[in-house]
């Protein structure tokens, strides 16, 4: 009772702070709700707001279920808009409750859709969301799509089998002399692997709780389904993992998704309710294979051809400075252009430039959680997966790409002790290479080390690629963010510390499956335990309104940085005898730049175009000038010089199939 009554006082202090929802509303998120749930909560919203609301199916699952996109602002005809996917995998049912309780706080306030549309896509997956549901719960994320994951005769042969019948599949631990894992001596429900360098031998195997229907000595591995739409995108697409489908798009909600998407060029941002959370941490960095743009060489042929110094590396604005007075005239050249001349590769890291932005909006965003006494110290949340959507969207689209986590288990608080002088990972990104290099080779060991650095980076190693150009700092700590954090001696995960007490304060203890005695048909005695479904990913119902109105109304503070272009000024002046040049002066309004860097790489999305129309000659332009690159808060100058013998009138206009068109006329000439 105690507890309910803080939960209350908690969400009415949130209230106060966030646009309220109906009454009606509030109600309506107390519960999780099923796929035909969510279907008719959408359909009641275009029938209450059919003058600006429409709602399209994209896609129909395997299991027969339509993906639905609901459009909010459809009475305008050119705008730019933004996408909301949530729940891509299906095993995080508090993603769809904040799609739909964000498509209720914008129809609550017009104002929100006046510029700008919206297209909410609270289920992708329909078919993996029904097992939250189910009498027997999984946590699997995959689709109704029969995959042959086990590459044997059979489709969907060994699915899953609750052993003891608790409604949950969790684990079994099996006594065996070729295992690998041991119980913790920390606390007896943890499994840990042995550690051969401690002298441990391992004494169990794990298996997924169920039973060898093909007897091909593998437990549930071949289960009902299917795709995982959550990894099934063409970004660094998953080839390796038969739940990523053949090849991306191969299964219909996947491939509907992305139709939708390139048939709305209009689509500037992107935002993803799941698992990572770039509103809170930045994308990392730090994956091998992909292009290093800021320390590239010039193969020796292409030295020989331009003249270049092959010995030296430069900067990808270096290099297109160069190729500039090599190429013909009005030939732009682009990173794009230079990329796949050079051979560099795909970029799958995230561009420098794009890193400005995201840190920006982190640090504003932490300050809003700060300012509503919102935790933020929980367990990080996971990186973007290969495949993923909202890894897609930044790479491909080259659009900025959000994503959000409303919930993650609370990290269990400890003492910290602090040491004096010890060099952070932040310090470190912000070092140039020599302010590096001059910390010395003590200083730079103790670092490595305490940031869980591999063997072979000593402080030798790196000083010498650093001086050599191979590495700078920004890409060492990059690197260092994605390893898996060393954890302490002699002591639980901080992973397991914070699921524990999560089950233990939030469960009823009803997180963990105690351990138990049970006989299997083929590995005789096993115990059944292990973390519940969704413990991690997934609170109480009574707590949905309290995460989302905590946290989505950040999503309406990023959809006010939509790049904004308009025309400032303009300058006419004569030249001679009906001649005049022109100069206007073209703004982007917002901070992010259009295109982002990584849209500038890709050549994504839809360039704007500077239309010049009326009577008159144009002597030096076109009458339609690409606007190019547009960087945050900046102006950008395009001019001409044209002929015309009488007073006329002038239209220039914004063209583009993303944003509103701006025209603006003048008269010139007489």
């Amino acid at each position: 009772m105690t507890k309910k009554l803080f939960l209350f006082m908690l969400i009415g202090f949130l209230t106060g702070t966030v646009t309220r929802l109906t009454a009606q509303s509030a109600d309506f998120f107390e519960k999780y709700h099923t796929e035909e749930e969510v279907r008719q909560f959408l359909t009641r919203l275009k029938q209450s707001n059919s003058s600006n609301v429409e709602l399209h199916t994209i896609a129909t699952s395997p299991g027969e279920n339509p993906v639905l996109v609901l459009e909010i602002g459809s009475q305008l005809e050119d705008a730019p808009a933004i996408f909301v996917g949530a729940n891509f995998e299906g095993n995080i049912p508090l993603a769809t409750e904040g799609a739909m309780y964000l498509s209720q706080m914008l129809l609550d306030s017009a104002s929100y859709f006046e510029k700008v549309k919206w297209y909410i896509m609270p289920l992708p997956n329909p078919d993996a969301t029904n097992d939250f549901f189910a009498k027997i719960k999984t946590g699997a994320p995959v689709n109704g799509l029969p995959i042959n994951n086990d590459g044997d005769e059979a489709t969907d042969e060994d699915g899953t089998d609750d052993l003891n019948g608790d409604g949950m599949i969790t684990q079994m631990r099996v006594k065996d002399l070729e295992g690998d894992y041991i119980i913790s001596k920390y606390d007896p429900r943890i499994m840990v692997r042995a550690n051969s360098k401690n002298g441990e031998r391992g004494e169990y195997k794990i298996y997924s709780e169920g039973v060898d229907n093909d007897m091909d000595g593998q437990y549930n591995e071949d289960g009902v389904g299917g795709v995982n739409v959550g990894i099934a995108f063409p970004h660094l697409f998953p080839v390796e993992k038969k739940e990523a489908g053949k090849f991306p798009g191969y299964t219909p909600e996947v491939y509907g998704i992305m139709r939708f998407i390139y048939d709305h060029p209009e689509i500037t941002m992107v935002y993803t309710l799941g698992s990572s959370n770039f509103c809170l941490v930045p994308p990392k960095g730090g994956r091998k294979g992909g292009a290093n743009l800021e320390n590239i060489k010039i193969p020796s042929r292409y030295g020989r051809m331009f003249n270049i110094d092959v010995t030296k590396t430069y900067t990808m604005d270096e290099v297109i400075e160069m190729f500039k007075s090599r190429v013909p005239a009005g030939m732009e050249v682009t990173p794009s252009m230079v990329a796949g001349f050079l051979g560099l590769g795909a970029a799958v890291n995230p561009l420098e430039e794009d890193l400005k932005f995201y840190k920006k909006f982190s640090d504003e965003y932490k300050e809003m959680l700060k300012k509503k006494n919102f935790n933020i110290e929980t367990l990080d949340p996971t990186p973007a997966k290969d495949g993923s959507f909202e890894l897609w969207a930044y790479y491909h689209l080259g659009v900025p790409s959000f994503s959000m986590n409303l919930f993650s288990v609370p990290k269990v608080k400890e003492e910290k002790g602090k040491t004096e002088n010890q060099l952070s990972l932040d310090d470190a990104e912000k070092m140039s290479t020599s302010e590096f290099v001059s910390l010395g080779e003590s200083k730079i060991d103790t670092f490595l080390k305490a940031n869980n650095a591999p063997e072979r980076f000593n402080a030798n190693g790196v000083i010498e690629m650093m001086e050599s150009g191979k590495i700078t700092p920004k890409q060492m700590v990059d690197m260092m963010k994605q390893m898996p954090k060393p954890e302490k001696k002699d002591e639980l995960s901080e992973k397991d510390k914070a699921l524990l007490a999560w089950s233990e304060t939030h469960w009823e203890n009803a997180g963990f499956v105690e351990w138990k005695t049970a006989k299997h048909p083929t590995l005789g005695q096993v115990e059944i335990g292990g973390y519940a479904p969704y413990l991690e990913s997934t609170p109480k119902a009574e707590l949905i309104n309290y995460y989302a109105q905590a946290q989505l109304p950040w999503l309406l503070e990023l959809s006010k940085n939509i790049p904004q272009l308009d025309i400032v000024s303009e300058k006419v002046t004569k030249m001679g005898e009906d001649v005049y040049k022109i100069e206007f002066y073209i703004e982007n309004k917002s901070v992010i730049p259009y295109p982002i860097e990584m849209g500038v790489r890709n050549s994504q999305p839809a360039p704007v175009i500077i239309v010049l129309e009326g009577d008159l000659e144009i002597l030096e332009g076109k009458n339609r000038e690409p606007l190019g690159a547009i960087g945050g808060n900046q102006v950008k100058k395009l001019s001409w010089i044209i002929k015309t013998g009488k007073k006329s009138e002038i239209t220039v206009k914004i063209e583009s199939t993303v944003f509103t068109d701006v025209v603006k006329q003048f008269n010139i000439g007489g």
